[in-house]
């Protein structure tokens, strides 16, 4: 089954932005974990219930928005396909994705592994197929 080109440019890019990505994600996670309450508002009284009855509670909130959920989901399946790789497969993958951040390394520039284009082409196939199932874009 083929993949359609729009949902095949987005996982590239899920793919190539990972480092980035990764680096972004753990940066806004320790500045939620690092915010510290404001001083002079009583943290207990609240007239409104719905929100949060500690710094805790918000902070687990802001790492539970849209945003660091998706950013936390883009970067398990990244990680959880490249484990699952061999190492050639990685190398590959390291080459081709996160060589040149602007763009994907066309793969007859891609030295040093042992695969012929056509090989290169049908891992990289793979592993773009393997992080939109993990991400639910591919069925």
């Amino acid at each position: 089954d083929m993949l359609e080109r729009d949902s095949w440019r987005i996982l590239e890019i899920i793919i190539r932005r990972y480092p980035d990505k990764k680096k972004e994600y753990e940066e806004y996670v320790s500045d939620v974990m690092g915010a510290s309450p404001r001083e002079g508002i009583p943290c207990c009284y609240r007239e409104d219930y719905t929100k949060p009855q500690s710094v805790t509670e918000a902070k687990a909130m802001k790492l539970n928005s849209t945003y660091a959920q998706r950013l936390k989901n883009q970067i398990e399946a990244v990680e959880f396909v490249y484990n699952s790789l061999n190492e050639a497969e990685q190398k590959l993958m390291r080459e081709r994705f996160w060589r040149d951040r602007k763009r994907n390394i066309p793969y007859l520039k891609i030295h040093d592994v042992s695969y012929s284009e056509r090989q290169m082409r049908r891992i990289v196939y793979r592993i773009i197929v393997q992080v939109g199932k993990y991400l639910g874009e591919i069925r």
